[in-house]
């Protein structure tokens, strides 16, 4: 972060992101983004599931891309050369998750991610929208790692009953 200006009563800061400035004594803070910086459909629902997780009692997470405050850091997100979306633990267990969008979970540069990444996790788990489940499942299992990888959806509300990750297998979706 470089350092501020005092002009009257506006206190000016100028981050990575964006110029913050405070005025009216404190009283008004407008935060302006610069240009290049965006919200991606996959930053906006990596956001949500750390939130939806944080409502299910886990406090204990990683997360690339963001940076939220109560993020333990101490969890590693590199696996081999590639980096996760997201990592937590949950009843003492890391789950390491990769999450993708509908626009990500066809695409051959998902398989490769994915075959690369399931080499040197544990319990990978792909995060998808709750419609493309069952196409996630059918991917892993023709590519060969439905074994090794489960399917969550990243998509929870407050509705929803209290359901925790370990439900969500591939098993669900076969027939």
């Amino acid at each position: 972060m470089q350092p501020g200006t005092f002009s009257a009563d506006t206190y000016t800061l100028s981050t990575p992101y964006g110029i913050v400035s405070v005025s009216q004594a404190g009283r008004r803070i407008s935060f302006e983004l610069f240009t290049d910086v965006r919200e991606s459909m996959h930053h906006k629902a990596l956001f949500h599931y750390c939130q939806s997780l944080k409502k299910r009692g886990i406090t204990r997470y990683n997360v690339a891309h963001l940076h939220l405050p109560d993020t333990d850091r101490s969890i590693n997100l590199k696996r081999g050369s590639a980096y996760l979306d997201l990592a937590y633990y949950h009843r003492g267990i890391l789950f390491e998750c990769e999450l993708k969008t509908n626009r990500e979970i066809g695409l051959d540069r998902t398989a490769s991610q994915l075959k690369e990444l399931s080499k040197h996790c544990e319990n990978l788990r792909v995060l998808v929208p709750t419609g493309s489940m069952a196409d996630m499942a059918t991917i892993l299992h023709m590519i060969h790692l439905d074994q090794k990888i489960s399917v969550d959806t990243y998509e929870y509300t407050d509705e929803e009953p209290d359901t925790t990750p370990e439900d969500f297998h591939f098993d669900h979706f076969q027939t």
